[in-house]
């Protein structure tokens, strides 16, 4: 009988073992599963703000008289009516914090992740070594307010840029993120 108790004891802790080692490995799947939804959720939101600064920006002629900057100077700005560029203030889906803002002066020019840890999806996020180095930031809104050449009313005669933005290339945005590491702020 003792030898039974003993086979039982043995099958018994090889069932739990296996059990433990089988949810390890779901475990780990699922990190990896969790990880890739906040790597896809970090380029939505990141797009969304950069896109909403773009926004800001080139309305910002039009708006002169009741806008003193460009671009705003804190992310809730761009929450508030008449226009509402974002319909609320994201948080950094790698930490669940505030992104780090990306400033020239007081006016904000982007954000950028604070985690530190290296992405999975290095097509999306290319040359990234951590999801810090991954910089949603608007583009010049010189180049922005040039873009546009062409006469809506006679596509023939074409509409001449500002002197300041001859030199600015015109090329359109990518929604892709940049991951440059230290890159120079226009």
């Amino acid at each position: 009988m003792s030898n039974e108790r003993g086979a039982t004891y043995l099958t018994v802790m090889i069932v739990v073992m296996v059990m433990g080692i089988s949810l390890m490995a779901l475990g780990k799947q699922w990190a990896i599963a969790s990880k890739r939804d906040k790597e896809a959720e970090l380029l939505f939101r990141g797009n969304r703000i950069k896109n909403a600064l773009e926004t800001y920006a080139a309305e910002s002629q039009i708006r002169k008289a009741t806008r003193a900057n460009q671009f705003p100077l804190t992310l809730e700005q761009l929450t508030l009516p008449p226009k509402r560029y974002l319909q609320m203030v994201y948080k950094d889906p790698m930490t669940g914090k505030d992104f780090e803002l990306i400033k020239v002066g007081a006016e904000i020019r982007g954000v950028k992740s604070r985690s530190l840890d290296r992405p999975l999806n290095q097509v999306a996020f290319k040359k990234a070594k951590s999801y810090h180095d991954i910089i949603f930031q608007a583009e010049a809104a010189a180049a922005q307010s040039c873009q546009s050449t062409v006469n809506p009313i006679n596509p023939l005669l074409s509409i001449p840029c500002a002197q300041g933005n001859a030199a600015v290339s015109t090329a359109p945005s990518t929604s892709q993120p940049s991951a440059l590491a230290g890159s120079a702020l226009p």
